[in-house]
């Protein structure tokens, strides 16, 4: 009976996308689920996971049910992030073309893997006519879910005294069945069927040993088969034919023990098959397993597992193999096994990162490690550890170098070495081995190459050579990223733009939008920071964030939106980034430049907040932990803040400054030091920045005011003011109307001209045109021209040259 749950099922009926019903066992989830989704005209799709359940198992068993060519789930060499957008694509074009419902039982069983997948799909399900449904008892793991914003949860409240009645009607006393149940239907219907108040198990068996003999045997035969049991494999274990077992199952059915469930039977609750198979003798057990294992020799997986409960070790063994179940075959191994140890450790440790099992892959690895004495073979694991510990982000710098020294003439090894030492800004090294490697026909060392070469020329042409010779998607891929942030390190903002661009629509046509697609958005969205284009930055960076990147790229799509975030003074998102971010970024594996990434993000947060004494210490901390000779990007930025706020005049011997970007930082760095702001103002112009352009035309603003010269400052000034009216750097305005009342200088000219104004009559007046003064300030033609009509109208000018004439006249320029 069907109580007291009108609440709950209101709930789920108005619940948008995503549900988590949870509960404690026996409270009635999986009921209250199909009472729902017997209402909805959709196909349900339904699967679950068991205790020691293989990888996506109730993902397996749901999407069996839908049509349409399914993802191979089970492939362990699979790329996780592919598979994930594969499984989001098959869900979406079956709800396409009728209303799906994706029912996912006994989530508290489920493995890591599954998890990950179901924490994908929640953040990236965007069709209307697919829903998830979840079920679960209370558990820490599944908590990571609630905090998903679409996620409706649902906890099914034990039955009140009323609704105890209506399912007791009679046959006991209520009051002593509410005290018994606590209110759980499951324990309420369990007493009513015993009619005894013993122990859970007698009243959960109580109903069943009243059963016929006959039913009773198919009833354990369904318990040895697990939650569900096919109709056919029933029949052939029962021993019994076709009408004989449909008499059998009547009462179990009738009576609720099992359920149908399309072409089989799953029992009611797990509770009651547990309680059922726990009351077998073990000879029954073993003859059942034993059995089973028989019946399923042509599906191993299932097969491995009752060889294993019948004691028949050899045979359990072999399934699992075949099954490619290499954590069971790792447990059943014996010397006589016939397979070397070292590599079953190594498939498991594969299967375990395929599975998002780092931890455990990495100690299977270093277990491998051990027992392997081949050259070649330790070369292999060693190049198998590095890449789990990237996905912990670890170093795999020495672990590279020993599988190079093993294997020196192995391209792909040498050109992950010389990936590696790039990123650690060990650049002579990182050349010798991407030459050799590239030499013996590694493509991916083309990439190093082009970003170890300072003549963009030259990295232009050995990035197009990349392209043309990658062998797969993400090689391609990867060339397109490094590309676009080699040009925006070096200031060529437009270009990188054009290069992360041409990317994202790759990875969108390649089914790689959610991973390496999400990183080239990391890479659009710089350059649009950079030019000041802050809303279309913040677009790009929502739009990534929703997919659910990877962990690291996640961190780099966040430092973005923290650092527009702090030329905006929106310091509570800044502070947010910094604390999301940090965590994301710890390690080493993606090299020097990752390690600095938060701290000067962290400096400048401090110093937009006053908060200068924790810039100091970040600064501090960066000085000190940090070489920064082996980071070409943020060496020269930090050091501006340090000599603003740690008293450093001097740059670390040996200090590369490579493009115009970082001639910019060094310029700035210089005049912080005491050099004049003149070359810095000409060197941001000259990149390109903005919102860098103003802030160092406000400190040589302030230079100048101290010196007396206002001849200088007051231009500067505006210029800075109207940079951040522009921009909508609403700390730096301030900041720039600050200096402006301690100087008692106007932002505005008598003439009423507004700060930008001005900036483009300075421009007009050296015979810019209106194409040549916006992209001298960094907007559109059309914009530029709206201002000169202004100019005109206020000054009472014809002409462009009047114009010119009257503010030299008035000396407003």
């Amino acid at each position: 009976m069907f109580v007291g749950r009108d609440q709950e099922l209101e709930a789920l009926a108005a619940a948008p996308a995503a549900t988590l019903v949870y509960g404690e066992p026996g409270i009635g989830k999986s009921r209250l689920v199909k009472e729902h989704v017997a209402t909805l005209d959709a196909l349900v799709a339904v699967g679950g996971a068991d205790p020691g359940s293989l990888p996506y198992a109730p993902f397996v068993a749901a999407m069996r049910r839908l049509p349409g060519v399914r993802p191979e789930l089970s492939n362990p060499g699979a790329d996780r992030a592919r598979l994930f957008e594969e499984v989001l694509v098959f869900l979406e074009r079956a709800g396409a073309e009728r209303p799906i419902v994706l029912v996912l039982e006994d989530l508290h069983w489920a493995d890591q893997s599954s998890l990950d997948l179901l924490t994908f799909l929640l953040r990236n399900l965007m069709s209307e006519n697919v829903r998830l449904i979840c079920t679960s008892r209370e558990s820490p793991h599944l908590w990571p879910l609630t905090r998903i914003g679409d996620v409706t949860l649902v906890k099914p409240r034990p039955l009140g005294r009323d609704d105890v009645a209506a399912m007791v009607a009679g046959a006991c006393d209520v009051d002593q069945v509410l005290a018994r149940s606590e209110g759980n239907p499951l324990f309420v219907e369990a007493l009513v069927d015993a009619g005894t108040f013993g122990s859970l198990r007698e009243v959960l068996l109580a109903g069943a040993e009243r059963l016929a003999p006959v039913a009773l045997d198919v009833l354990r035969v369904a318990a040895v088969g697990g939650r569900r049991v096919e109709h056919r494999l029933l029949c052939d274990l029962a021993g019994l034919d076709e009408l004989a077992l449909d008499d059998a199952l009547r009462p179990l059915v009738r009576g609720r023990f099992l359920l149908v469930d399309g072409d089989g039977y799953t029992f009611r609750h797990t509770m009651i098959r547990e309680a059922v198979y726990g009351d077998l003798l073990p000879g029954e057990r073993i003859r059942l397993h034993r059995r089973y294992a028989e019946a399923l020799a042509d599906r191993p997986s299932m097969a491995a597992d009752h060889w294993y409960e019948a004691g028949d070790r050899p045979r359990a063994f072999e399934s699992a193999w075949q099954a490619r179940r290499y954590e069971r075959v790792l447990e059943l191994w014996e010397p006589s096994s016939g397979v070397e140890h070292a590599t079953v450790l190594e498939l498991a440790a594969r299967h375990a990162l395929h599975a998002g099992e780092a931890r455990r892959a990495e100690e299977l690895a270093t277990a491998a490690l051990a027992e392997v004495e081949d050259p070649a073979r330790t070369a292999t694991l060693l190049e198998l550890r590095v890449a789990i510990r990237d996905q912990l982000g670890e170093d795999g710098l020495d672990d590279l170098r020993r599988a190079v020294r093993l294997a020196p003439d192995t391209p792909r090894l040498l050109g992950a070495l010389a990936a590696t030492l790039y990123w650690n800004g060990m650049e002579t090294e990182a050349r010798a081995h991407a030459e050799k490697a590239a030499a013996l026909g590694d493509t991916r060392s083309l990439i190093t190459l082009a970003a170890l070469t300072q003549d963009l020329d030259e990295a232009a042409g050995l990035y197009d050579r990349a392209r043309r010779q990658a062998a797969d998607h993400d090689t391609l891929l990867v060339a397109e990223a490094s590309e676009a942030d080699v040009l925006e390190a070096a200031g060529e903002h437009a270009r990188a733009e054009a290069v992360a661009r041409r990317g994202i629509a790759q990875a969108r046509r390649m089914g790689l939008a959610r991973s390496r697609g999400t990183l080239l958005a990391a890479n659009l969205a710089e350059p649009l920071a950079s030019l000041g284009r802050w809303k279309e930055a913040h677009e790009v960076v929502t739009e990534a964030l929703a997919l659910d990147p990877p962990p690291i790229y996640r961190a780099w799509l966040l430092l973005v939106r923290g650092t527009v975030a702090v030329w905006q003074g929106d310091l509570d998102t800044a502070a947010d980034v910094v604390a999301e971010a940090r965590p994301l970024m710890l390690g080493t594996s993606r090299g020097y430049d990752s390690c600095l990434e938060p701290d000067l993000l962290e400096a400048n947060y401090a110093q937009a907040a006053g908060d200068h004494e924790r810039a100091r210490r970040v600064v501090d901390h960066a000085l000190s932990s940090h070489d920064l000779t082996r980071t070409r990007r943020y060496a020269w930025p930090i050091l501006v803040l340090a000599a603003r706020f740690s008293g450093v005049r001097q740059a670390p011997p040996g200090l590369v400054t490579a493009g115009r970007l970082q001639q910019a930082h060094r310029s700035t760095f210089d005049a912080e030091c005491g050099a004049p702001w003149e070359p810095a103002v000409a060197a941001w112009r000259a990149v390109g920045q903005p919102y860098m352009l103003g802030r160092v035309l406000l400190r040589g603003a302030e230079r100048a005011l101290a010196e007396g010269d206002r001849q200088v400052a007051e231009p500067w000034l505006r210029e800075s003011a109207a940079v951040a009216t522009e921009l909508g750097a609403g700390p730096l305005l301030k900041d720039v109307e600050a200096v402006a009342a301690t100087g008692r200088m106007a932002l505005t000219a008598g003439s009423g001209l507004t700060a930008r104004e001005l900036e483009v009559l300075r421009l007009v007046s050296e015979g810019l045109s209106n194409k040549q003064i916006a992209e001298r300030l960094f907007i559109s033609s059309r914009t530029s021209g709206v201002h000169v009509s202004n100019i005109l109208a206020k000054l009472g000018a014809s002409s462009r040259i009047e114009a010119a004439a009257l503010a030299r006249r008035e000396g407003l320029i």
